[in-house]
Protein backbone atom coordinates (compact mmCIF):
# COMPACT_ATOMS: atom_id res chain seq x y z
CA UNK A 1 0.00 0.00 0.00
CA UNK A 2 2.95 2.39 0.78
CA UNK A 3 5.55 3.73 -1.52
CA UNK A 4 9.12 3.53 -0.12
CA UNK A 5 11.82 4.88 -1.98
CA UNK A 6 14.98 3.01 -1.42
CA UNK A 7 18.61 2.83 -2.47
CA UNK A 8 18.40 1.66 -6.22
CA UNK A 9 19.38 -1.46 -7.64
CA UNK A 10 18.54 -3.73 -4.33
CA UNK A 11 15.47 -5.61 -3.34
CA UNK A 12 13.46 -3.72 -0.65
CA UNK A 13 13.86 -6.55 1.79
CA UNK A 14 17.76 -7.13 1.38
CA UNK A 15 18.24 -3.06 1.26
CA UNK A 16 15.78 -3.33 5.02
CA UNK A 17 18.19 -5.20 6.22
CA UNK A 18 21.84 -3.73 4.69
CA UNK A 19 21.02 -0.33 5.20
CA UNK A 20 19.89 -0.36 8.91
CA UNK A 21 22.81 -2.35 9.32
CA UNK A 22 24.56 0.36 7.99
CA UNK A 23 23.09 3.06 9.66
CA UNK A 24 23.61 1.51 13.42
CA UNK A 25 27.50 1.07 11.98
CA UNK A 26 27.04 4.95 11.65
CA UNK A 27 25.45 5.94 14.87
CA UNK A 28 27.45 7.79 17.62
CA UNK A 29 27.56 5.11 20.45
CA UNK A 30 26.54 7.34 23.15
CA UNK A 31 23.63 8.84 20.43
CA UNK A 32 21.04 6.71 22.19
CA UNK A 33 22.01 7.55 25.75
CA UNK A 34 21.60 11.29 25.14
CA UNK A 35 18.36 10.55 23.30
CA UNK A 36 17.32 8.59 26.55
CA UNK A 37 18.47 11.50 28.66
CA UNK A 38 16.54 13.93 27.17
CA UNK A 39 13.74 12.72 27.09
CA UNK A 40 13.49 11.19 30.51
CA UNK A 41 14.70 14.82 31.91
CA UNK A 42 11.76 16.72 29.68
CA UNK A 43 9.03 14.53 30.57
CA UNK A 44 9.74 14.26 33.97
CA UNK A 45 7.11 14.69 36.74
CA UNK A 46 9.49 17.52 37.72
CA UNK A 47 8.09 19.15 34.60
CA UNK A 48 4.75 18.81 35.36
CA UNK A 49 3.35 18.56 31.63
CA UNK A 50 5.22 21.18 30.29
CA UNK A 51 2.03 23.77 30.08
CA UNK A 52 2.46 26.74 28.21
CA UNK A 53 3.58 29.65 30.64
CA UNK A 54 4.19 27.11 33.56
CA UNK A 55 6.97 26.23 35.45
CA UNK A 56 7.55 23.34 34.10
CA UNK A 57 7.81 25.15 30.26
CA UNK A 58 9.97 27.18 32.08
CA UNK A 59 12.60 24.50 33.40
CA UNK A 60 12.23 22.31 29.44
CA UNK A 61 13.25 26.12 28.33
CA UNK A 62 16.29 26.45 30.25
CA UNK A 63 17.10 22.85 29.67
CA UNK A 64 17.23 23.80 25.89
CA UNK A 65 18.99 26.97 26.11
CA UNK A 66 21.68 25.23 27.96
CA UNK A 67 22.19 22.41 25.92
CA UNK A 68 22.25 25.26 22.89
CA UNK A 69 24.95 27.03 25.02
CA UNK A 70 27.57 23.70 24.90
CA UNK A 71 26.91 23.12 21.46
CA UNK A 72 28.32 26.77 20.53
CA UNK A 73 25.22 28.14 18.82
CA UNK A 74 24.47 31.45 19.00
CA UNK A 75 21.17 33.23 20.48
CA UNK A 76 18.48 34.06 17.67
CA UNK A 77 15.62 35.36 19.99
CA UNK A 78 15.89 38.86 18.84
CA UNK A 79 17.60 40.58 16.06
CA UNK A 80 20.43 41.18 17.88
CA UNK A 81 21.74 37.85 18.50
CA UNK A 82 21.44 38.41 22.38
CA UNK A 83 19.01 36.27 23.84
CA UNK A 84 18.08 32.74 23.37
CA UNK A 85 14.66 33.64 24.30
CA UNK A 86 11.96 35.27 21.90
CA UNK A 87 9.18 36.63 24.47
CA UNK A 88 5.40 35.67 22.95
CA UNK A 89 2.65 37.75 25.26
CA UNK A 90 -1.04 35.44 25.33
CA UNK A 91 -3.97 35.93 26.38
CA UNK A 92 -6.43 33.63 27.84
CA UNK A 93 -9.81 34.11 26.47
CA UNK A 94 -13.04 33.67 27.78
CA UNK A 95 -16.67 34.11 27.34
CA UNK A 96 -17.93 35.81 30.26
CA UNK A 97 -21.78 36.66 29.21
CA UNK A 98 -23.45 36.32 25.58
CA UNK A 99 -26.76 36.48 24.09
CA UNK A 100 -28.05 36.64 20.31
CA UNK A 101 -31.27 38.61 19.75
CA UNK A 102 -33.45 37.41 16.09
CA UNK A 103 -36.92 37.71 15.48
CA UNK A 104 -38.35 39.21 18.90
CA UNK A 105 -36.51 36.12 20.71
CA UNK A 106 -33.79 36.00 22.57
CA UNK A 107 -30.80 32.99 22.80
CA UNK A 108 -28.52 33.36 25.74
CA UNK A 109 -24.79 31.60 25.96
CA UNK A 110 -24.37 28.29 26.80
CA UNK A 111 -28.57 27.33 26.61
CA UNK A 112 -28.98 28.02 23.05
CA UNK A 113 -25.78 29.25 21.22
CA UNK A 114 -21.76 29.29 21.71
CA UNK A 115 -20.28 32.20 21.45
CA UNK A 116 -16.25 31.50 21.22
CA UNK A 117 -14.23 34.33 23.00
CA UNK A 118 -13.70 37.65 21.31
CA UNK A 119 -10.62 38.84 20.09
CA UNK A 120 -12.57 42.30 21.43
CA UNK A 121 -12.15 42.02 24.84
CA UNK A 122 -15.02 43.59 27.11
CA UNK A 123 -18.18 44.09 26.35
CA UNK A 124 -19.15 44.77 22.68
CA UNK A 125 -22.67 45.51 21.23
CA UNK A 126 -22.84 44.36 17.39
CA UNK A 127 -26.42 44.66 15.13
CA UNK A 128 -26.09 44.02 11.17
CA UNK A 129 -28.08 41.83 8.74
CA UNK A 130 -27.35 38.20 8.44
CA UNK A 131 -26.20 36.35 4.94
CA UNK A 132 -25.92 32.89 4.89
CA UNK A 133 -22.79 31.59 2.88
CA UNK A 134 -23.08 28.22 2.11
CA UNK A 135 -20.04 26.10 3.02
CA UNK A 136 -18.47 29.94 3.49
CA UNK A 137 -15.69 28.49 0.85
CA UNK A 138 -13.33 30.28 -1.71
CA UNK A 139 -11.16 27.83 -3.89
CA UNK A 140 -10.17 28.95 -6.82
CA UNK A 141 -8.42 25.61 -7.74
CA UNK A 142 -11.78 23.90 -7.82
CA UNK A 143 -13.69 26.88 -9.41
CA UNK A 144 -15.67 27.11 -5.85
CA UNK A 145 -16.66 30.78 -4.75
CA UNK A 146 -19.71 30.89 -2.15
CA UNK A 147 -19.50 34.59 -1.85
CA UNK A 148 -20.26 34.90 -5.37
CA UNK A 149 -22.96 37.15 -6.15
CA UNK A 150 -23.53 38.06 -2.04
CA UNK A 151 -22.87 41.10 -0.25
CA UNK A 152 -21.37 40.30 3.32
CA UNK A 153 -19.84 43.78 3.60
CA UNK A 154 -20.40 44.53 7.27
CA UNK A 155 -22.69 41.98 8.00
CA UNK A 156 -22.38 38.66 9.78
CA UNK A 157 -22.49 35.49 7.91
CA UNK A 158 -24.14 32.11 8.99
CA UNK A 159 -22.12 28.93 7.08
CA UNK A 160 -22.54 25.49 6.99
CA UNK A 161 -19.84 23.14 9.56
CA UNK A 162 -19.62 20.19 6.35
CA UNK A 163 -17.05 21.02 3.32
CA UNK A 164 -18.17 20.80 -0.06
CA UNK A 165 -16.89 17.13 -1.59
CA UNK A 166 -14.13 16.45 -3.87
CA UNK A 167 -11.36 18.78 -2.52
CA UNK A 168 -8.22 17.39 -1.66
CA UNK A 169 -8.07 16.40 1.83
CA UNK A 170 -5.40 18.33 2.82
CA UNK A 171 -6.87 21.73 1.33
CA UNK A 172 -10.27 20.83 2.20
CA UNK A 173 -8.61 21.39 5.87
CA UNK A 174 -6.77 24.35 5.42
CA UNK A 175 -9.79 25.98 3.77
CA UNK A 176 -12.32 24.93 6.93
CA UNK A 177 -9.68 26.08 9.34
CA UNK A 178 -9.52 29.17 7.65
CA UNK A 179 -12.97 30.49 6.58
CA UNK A 180 -13.44 32.76 9.20
CA UNK A 181 -10.38 34.70 7.35
CA UNK A 182 -12.29 34.15 4.08
CA UNK A 183 -15.26 36.07 5.61
CA UNK A 184 -13.70 38.76 7.32
CA UNK A 185 -11.42 39.10 3.15
CA UNK A 186 -14.87 39.90 2.42
CA UNK A 187 -15.65 41.91 4.95
CA UNK A 188 -17.70 40.41 7.31
CA UNK A 189 -18.16 41.10 10.58
CA UNK A 190 -19.48 37.88 12.41
CA UNK A 191 -19.28 34.15 11.33
CA UNK A 192 -21.90 32.08 12.64
CA UNK A 193 -21.88 28.30 12.18
CA UNK A 194 -24.42 25.84 11.76
CA UNK A 195 -24.24 22.12 13.28
CA UNK A 196 -23.51 19.13 11.30
CA UNK A 197 -26.82 17.28 10.10
CA UNK A 198 -26.03 14.62 12.48
CA UNK A 199 -25.92 16.73 15.14
CA UNK A 200 -29.14 18.43 15.15
CA UNK A 201 -30.59 16.25 17.32
CA UNK A 202 -27.70 15.75 19.99
CA UNK A 203 -28.30 17.48 23.44
CA UNK A 204 -27.61 21.00 23.73
CA UNK A 205 -25.24 19.93 26.61
CA UNK A 206 -23.19 17.94 25.42
CA UNK A 207 -22.25 20.10 22.29
CA UNK A 208 -21.20 23.18 24.94
CA UNK A 209 -19.28 20.20 26.50
CA UNK A 210 -16.84 20.71 23.19
CA UNK A 211 -17.06 24.30 22.54
CA UNK A 212 -17.02 26.10 26.09
CA UNK A 213 -13.59 25.87 26.76
CA UNK A 214 -11.09 29.46 26.74
CA UNK A 215 -9.45 30.15 23.78
CA UNK A 216 -5.85 31.19 24.24
CA UNK A 217 -3.93 33.51 21.67
CA UNK A 218 -0.87 35.34 21.09
CA UNK A 219 -1.00 39.27 21.74
CA UNK A 220 0.90 42.15 20.63
CA UNK A 221 2.91 44.66 23.35
CA UNK A 222 -0.45 46.15 24.19
CA UNK A 223 -2.09 42.93 24.72
CA UNK A 224 -4.50 43.22 21.99
CA UNK A 225 -5.30 38.89 20.85
CA UNK A 226 -3.40 38.37 17.07
CA UNK A 227 -6.33 36.93 14.95
CA UNK A 228 -6.13 35.97 10.97
CA UNK A 229 -9.29 37.11 10.49
CA UNK A 230 -9.01 40.86 11.31
CA UNK A 231 -12.28 42.36 11.64
CA UNK A 232 -14.21 39.45 12.64
CA UNK A 233 -15.69 40.63 15.99
CA UNK A 234 -17.24 37.18 17.02
CA UNK A 235 -17.72 33.68 16.38
CA UNK A 236 -20.01 31.12 17.17
CA UNK A 237 -22.00 27.95 16.99
CA UNK A 238 -26.00 27.83 16.94
CA UNK A 239 -28.02 25.49 18.97
CA UNK A 240 -30.69 23.64 16.25
CA UNK A 241 -33.68 25.83 17.85
CA UNK A 242 -31.82 29.41 17.02
CA UNK A 243 -30.87 27.89 13.53
CA UNK A 244 -34.50 26.87 12.78
CA UNK A 245 -35.66 30.30 14.12
CA UNK A 246 -33.23 32.34 11.92
CA UNK A 247 -34.29 30.35 8.70
CA UNK A 248 -37.77 30.50 9.62
CA UNK A 249 -39.08 32.73 6.13
CA UNK A 250 -35.86 32.08 4.55
CA UNK A 251 -35.50 29.98 0.91
CA UNK A 252 -34.78 26.77 2.44
CA UNK A 253 -35.33 25.43 6.41
CA UNK A 254 -32.41 24.87 8.58
CA UNK A 255 -32.72 21.39 8.45
CA UNK A 256 -32.70 21.30 4.94
CA UNK A 257 -29.78 23.35 4.24
CA UNK A 258 -27.64 21.43 6.77
CA UNK A 259 -28.79 18.06 5.27
CA UNK A 260 -28.12 18.99 1.42
CA UNK A 261 -24.85 20.68 2.64
CA UNK A 262 -23.52 17.26 3.76
CA UNK A 263 -23.47 16.24 0.10
CA UNK A 264 -23.83 18.97 -2.35
CA UNK A 265 -22.84 22.50 -2.48
CA UNK A 266 -26.00 25.00 -1.44
CA UNK A 267 -26.10 28.39 -2.75
CA UNK A 268 -26.75 31.55 -0.50
CA UNK A 269 -29.06 33.67 0.66
CA UNK A 270 -30.12 37.19 2.69
CA UNK A 271 -32.14 36.00 6.02
CA UNK A 272 -34.67 38.36 6.56
CA UNK A 273 -34.24 40.53 9.49
CA UNK A 274 -31.57 42.11 11.88
CA UNK A 275 -29.28 39.93 14.34
CA UNK A 276 -28.63 41.75 17.67
CA UNK A 277 -25.44 40.40 19.40
CA UNK A 278 -24.07 41.13 23.45
CA UNK A 279 -20.99 39.82 24.47
CA UNK A 280 -18.53 39.84 27.15
CA UNK A 281 -14.79 38.97 27.06
CA UNK A 282 -12.76 38.05 29.73
CA UNK A 283 -8.96 38.27 29.25
CA UNK A 284 -6.27 36.61 31.38
CA UNK A 285 -2.46 37.47 30.34
CA UNK A 286 0.54 35.40 30.22
CA UNK A 287 3.76 35.12 28.56
CA UNK A 288 5.84 31.88 27.26
CA UNK A 289 9.35 32.18 25.02
CA UNK A 290 10.50 30.42 21.57
CA UNK A 291 13.92 29.33 22.58
CA UNK A 292 15.98 29.99 19.47
CA UNK A 293 19.84 29.58 18.40
CA UNK A 294 21.70 29.58 15.10
CA UNK A 295 24.71 27.73 13.29
CA UNK A 296 25.49 30.41 10.99
CA UNK A 297 26.49 28.48 7.88
CA UNK A 298 30.28 28.52 6.12
CA UNK A 299 29.36 30.02 2.56
CA UNK A 300 29.59 33.80 2.33
CA UNK A 301 26.17 34.29 0.40
CA UNK A 302 24.13 31.06 1.53
CA UNK A 303 24.59 31.80 5.27
CA UNK A 304 22.26 34.80 4.77
CA UNK A 305 19.56 31.72 4.19
CA UNK A 306 18.53 29.76 6.99
CA UNK A 307 17.13 26.39 7.11
CA UNK A 308 14.59 25.89 9.95
CA UNK A 309 15.19 23.08 11.91
CA UNK A 310 12.29 22.89 14.45
CA UNK A 311 10.15 20.82 17.49
CA UNK A 312 7.42 22.03 20.07
CA UNK A 313 8.67 22.03 23.70
CA UNK A 314 4.96 22.28 25.34
CA UNK A 315 2.74 19.95 26.28
CA UNK A 316 -0.82 20.00 27.85
CA UNK A 317 0.13 20.14 31.37
CA UNK A 318 -1.52 18.53 34.06
CA UNK A 319 -5.63 18.00 34.29
CA UNK A 320 -6.83 17.27 37.63
CA UNK A 321 -9.64 15.64 35.92
CA UNK A 322 -8.30 12.69 34.16
CA UNK A 323 -8.60 9.58 35.25
CA UNK A 324 -6.67 7.35 37.58
CA UNK A 325 -4.48 8.35 39.51
CA UNK A 326 -1.67 9.96 37.07
CA UNK A 327 -2.82 13.63 36.15
CA UNK A 328 0.59 15.00 34.80
CA UNK A 329 0.36 14.33 31.24
CA UNK A 330 3.97 14.09 30.65
CA UNK A 331 4.29 14.08 26.83
CA UNK A 332 7.53 11.54 26.25
CA UNK A 333 6.57 11.39 22.88
CA UNK A 334 4.42 14.58 22.23
CA UNK A 335 7.21 16.52 21.87
CA UNK A 336 9.82 15.52 24.23
CA UNK A 337 11.34 13.16 21.44
CA UNK A 338 11.10 15.30 19.29
CA UNK A 339 13.22 18.02 21.19
CA UNK A 340 15.77 15.44 21.72
CA UNK A 341 15.76 14.69 18.47
CA UNK A 342 16.43 18.90 17.30
CA UNK A 343 19.13 18.73 20.23
CA UNK A 344 20.87 15.89 18.72
CA UNK A 345 20.90 17.55 15.30
CA UNK A 346 22.37 20.79 16.20
CA UNK A 347 25.06 18.59 18.08
CA UNK A 348 26.32 16.53 15.12
CA UNK A 349 25.99 19.27 12.57
CA UNK A 350 28.25 22.01 14.96
CA UNK A 351 30.24 18.98 15.70
CA UNK A 352 31.41 18.37 11.63
CA UNK A 353 31.77 20.46 8.42
CA UNK A 354 29.60 23.45 8.87
CA UNK A 355 26.69 23.00 6.49
CA UNK A 356 26.73 26.33 3.65
CA UNK A 357 23.79 27.68 4.57
CA UNK A 358 22.40 29.14 8.62
CA UNK A 359 20.18 26.56 10.44
CA UNK A 360 18.06 27.73 12.81
CA UNK A 361 17.17 25.59 16.02
CA UNK A 362 13.63 27.05 17.50
CA UNK A 363 12.07 25.24 20.22
CA UNK A 364 8.38 26.83 20.07
CA UNK A 365 5.45 27.23 22.92
CA UNK A 366 1.95 27.17 22.69
CA UNK A 367 1.75 24.43 20.05
CA UNK A 368 -0.71 22.42 22.17
CA UNK A 369 -2.87 25.91 22.32
CA UNK A 370 -3.29 26.54 18.79
CA UNK A 371 -0.06 26.38 17.21
CA UNK A 372 0.63 29.84 18.49
CA UNK A 373 4.38 30.38 19.38
CA UNK A 374 5.27 29.53 15.57
CA UNK A 375 2.64 31.83 14.82
CA UNK A 376 3.97 34.40 16.70
CA UNK A 377 7.67 33.54 14.85
CA UNK A 378 6.52 33.15 11.63
CA UNK A 379 4.18 36.38 12.00
CA UNK A 380 7.71 38.24 13.64
CA UNK A 381 10.74 36.10 12.91
CA UNK A 382 14.08 37.13 14.15
CA UNK A 383 15.77 37.08 10.55
CA UNK A 384 13.42 37.61 7.57
CA UNK A 385 11.38 35.56 6.28
CA UNK A 386 12.25 35.90 2.80
CA UNK A 387 15.68 33.98 3.93
CA UNK A 388 14.36 31.47 5.31
CA UNK A 389 14.66 28.65 2.81
CA UNK A 390 12.74 25.82 4.51
CA UNK A 391 11.27 24.50 7.55
CA UNK A 392 11.65 20.97 9.35
CA UNK A 393 9.26 20.33 11.83
CA UNK A 394 9.80 16.97 14.34
CA UNK A 395 6.39 16.60 15.79
CA UNK A 396 6.03 13.27 18.27
CA UNK A 397 8.00 10.78 16.13
CA UNK A 398 6.85 7.38 17.28
CA UNK A 399 10.06 5.88 19.03
CA UNK A 400 9.14 2.57 19.85
CA UNK A 401 10.43 0.24 17.30
CA UNK A 402 12.87 0.25 15.00
CA UNK A 403 11.43 1.98 11.78
CA UNK A 404 12.50 1.43 8.31
CA UNK A 405 11.00 4.51 6.80
CA UNK A 406 10.13 7.75 7.35
CA UNK A 407 6.83 9.82 6.56
CA UNK A 408 7.59 13.62 5.17
CA UNK A 409 4.29 15.54 5.22
CA UNK A 410 3.71 17.89 3.02
CA UNK A 411 6.67 16.58 0.59
CA UNK A 412 4.33 16.09 -2.38
CA UNK A 413 4.16 19.68 -2.47
CA UNK A 414 7.51 21.06 -3.28
CA UNK A 415 11.06 20.36 -4.02
CA UNK A 416 11.35 19.78 -0.44
CA UNK A 417 10.19 15.59 -1.41
CA UNK A 418 13.04 14.96 -3.87
CA UNK A 419 15.46 16.49 -1.03
CA UNK A 420 14.35 14.73 1.73
CA UNK A 421 14.26 11.04 -0.56
CA UNK A 422 17.92 11.68 -1.63
CA UNK A 423 18.75 12.54 2.00
CA UNK A 424 16.57 9.21 3.59
CA UNK A 425 18.50 7.50 1.07
CA UNK A 426 22.14 8.44 2.06
CA UNK A 427 21.25 6.93 5.19
CA UNK A 428 19.37 3.71 3.81
CA UNK A 429 15.96 4.33 5.21
CA UNK A 430 12.53 4.36 3.18
CA UNK A 431 10.25 6.92 2.34
CA UNK A 432 6.59 6.38 3.00
CA UNK A 433 3.56 8.10 1.75
CA UNK A 434 1.06 9.28 4.09
CA UNK A 435 -0.79 6.30 5.38
CA UNK A 436 -3.37 8.45 6.93
CA UNK A 437 -4.41 11.01 4.27
CA UNK A 438 -7.66 11.93 5.89
CA UNK A 439 -5.98 12.99 9.40
CA UNK A 440 -4.56 15.67 7.52
CA UNK A 441 -1.57 15.96 9.82
CA UNK A 442 0.07 18.07 7.67
CA UNK A 443 -2.03 21.18 8.59
CA UNK A 444 -2.04 20.30 12.38
CA UNK A 445 1.27 21.25 13.14
CA UNK A 446 3.61 23.85 13.47
CA UNK A 447 5.49 23.99 9.97
CA UNK A 448 2.12 24.93 8.87
CA UNK A 449 2.03 28.55 10.47
CA UNK A 450 5.80 28.84 7.80
CA UNK A 451 3.45 27.33 4.63
CA UNK A 452 1.13 29.90 5.30
CA UNK A 453 3.45 32.23 4.91
CA UNK A 454 5.07 30.92 1.65
CA UNK A 455 7.84 28.82 3.13
CA UNK A 456 8.36 25.05 2.20
CA UNK A 457 8.05 23.02 4.54
CA UNK A 458 8.02 19.69 5.98
CA UNK A 459 6.87 17.50 9.47
CA UNK A 460 8.99 14.45 9.77
CA UNK A 461 7.80 10.93 12.06
CA UNK A 462 8.76 7.72 11.72
CA UNK A 463 7.17 5.35 9.17
CA UNK A 464 4.51 2.10 9.21
CA UNK A 465 7.08 0.03 7.57
CA UNK A 466 7.45 -3.33 9.02
CA UNK A 467 5.64 -2.95 13.15
CA UNK A 468 5.29 1.03 12.01
CA UNK A 469 1.43 1.07 11.41
CA UNK A 470 0.92 -1.21 14.39
CA UNK A 471 3.38 1.06 16.92
CA UNK A 472 1.90 4.23 15.84
CA UNK A 473 -1.84 3.21 15.71
CA UNK A 474 -1.22 1.67 19.28
CA UNK A 475 0.24 5.07 20.65
CA UNK A 476 -2.48 7.63 18.70
CA UNK A 477 -4.94 4.96 20.74
CA UNK A 478 -3.91 4.49 23.79
CA UNK A 479 -1.39 7.10 24.67
CA UNK A 480 -1.74 10.23 22.92
CA UNK A 481 -3.00 13.20 25.19
CA UNK A 482 -2.94 10.66 27.91
CA UNK A 483 -1.36 10.28 31.30
CA UNK A 484 0.51 7.28 29.93
CA UNK A 485 2.61 9.23 27.16
CA UNK A 486 5.63 8.95 29.81
CA UNK A 487 9.20 7.67 28.87
CA UNK A 488 8.16 4.56 30.50
CA UNK A 489 6.77 3.39 27.01
CA UNK A 490 8.98 0.58 25.61
CA UNK A 491 10.98 3.19 23.52
CA UNK A 492 13.32 1.96 20.96
CA UNK A 493 16.56 3.88 22.05
CA UNK A 494 18.66 2.70 19.14
CA UNK A 495 15.34 3.70 16.62
CA UNK A 496 15.47 7.55 18.37
CA UNK A 497 19.55 7.66 17.79
CA UNK A 498 18.62 6.38 13.45
CA UNK A 499 15.84 9.05 13.61
CA UNK A 500 18.62 11.51 14.94
CA UNK A 501 21.35 10.91 12.36
CA UNK A 502 18.18 10.36 9.70
CA UNK A 503 17.20 14.22 10.28
CA UNK A 504 20.87 15.25 10.73
CA UNK A 505 21.04 13.91 6.57
CA UNK A 506 17.90 16.02 5.76
CA UNK A 507 18.83 19.11 7.14
CA UNK A 508 22.29 19.03 6.03
CA UNK A 509 20.80 18.19 2.54
CA UNK A 510 18.66 21.22 2.57
CA UNK A 511 21.52 23.48 4.15
CA UNK A 512 23.41 22.16 0.96
CA UNK A 513 21.69 21.91 -1.79
CA UNK A 514 19.36 24.05 -3.93
CA UNK A 515 17.09 26.31 -2.33
CA UNK A 516 13.54 24.33 -2.12
CA UNK A 517 10.86 25.25 -4.41
CA UNK A 518 6.79 25.32 -4.50
CA UNK A 519 5.86 22.65 -7.28
CA UNK A 520 3.51 25.12 -9.62
CA UNK A 521 0.39 21.89 -9.27
CA UNK A 522 0.30 22.23 -5.91
CA UNK A 523 -2.90 23.55 -4.33
CA UNK A 524 -0.99 25.68 -1.74
CA UNK A 525 1.42 27.63 -4.24
CA UNK A 526 -1.82 29.87 -5.48
CA UNK A 527 -2.78 30.35 -1.96
CA UNK A 528 0.38 31.36 -0.32
CA UNK A 529 3.61 31.35 -3.08
CA UNK A 530 2.51 33.80 -5.57
CA UNK A 531 4.94 35.35 -7.29
CA UNK A 532 7.77 32.70 -5.92
CA UNK A 533 9.85 30.95 -8.66
CA UNK A 534 7.98 27.20 -8.99
CA UNK A 535 9.58 24.18 -9.82
CA UNK A 536 7.54 21.60 -12.26
CA UNK A 537 7.10 18.30 -10.65
CA UNK A 538 9.04 15.25 -11.93
CA UNK A 539 7.03 12.49 -13.70
CA UNK A 540 6.96 8.78 -12.04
Amino acid sequence: MFKRVFVAGLSAVLLVGVSTAALAQSVDPLLDDRMRAHVTFLASDELEGRDTGSRGFELAAQYVESNFTQLGLTPMGNAERTSWRQPVNFVELTTAAGEITWGGQSFKQTEAVALFPSTVIGAQTLEAEVVFVGHGVVAPSADIDDYAGLDVRGKIVVMLYDMPQGLPSELSAHIQSSRSTTAAERGAVGVLTLLPAQARMAPWGVIMGFLGDPQVKWADAAGVPHTDAEGIKFEGFLSTPMADALFAGAPMTAAQAQTDGSSQRVAGFELPGRMTVNMTTEARPFASPNVVGVLEGSHPQLKNEYVVVMGHLDHVGIDQEAPGEDKIFNGAMDNASGIATMIEVARDLTAGERPKRSVIFLAVTGEEKGLLGSSYFAANPTVPLGAIAGVVNLDMPILTYAFEDIIAWGAEHSTLGPIVRAATSAVGVGLADDPKPEENFFVRSDHYEFVKKGVPSVFLGTGPGGPGAAAGDDFLENHYHKASDEVILPFDWDAAARFAVVNTSIARTIANGERPRWYADSPFTPLFAQGQPTAIRPAN
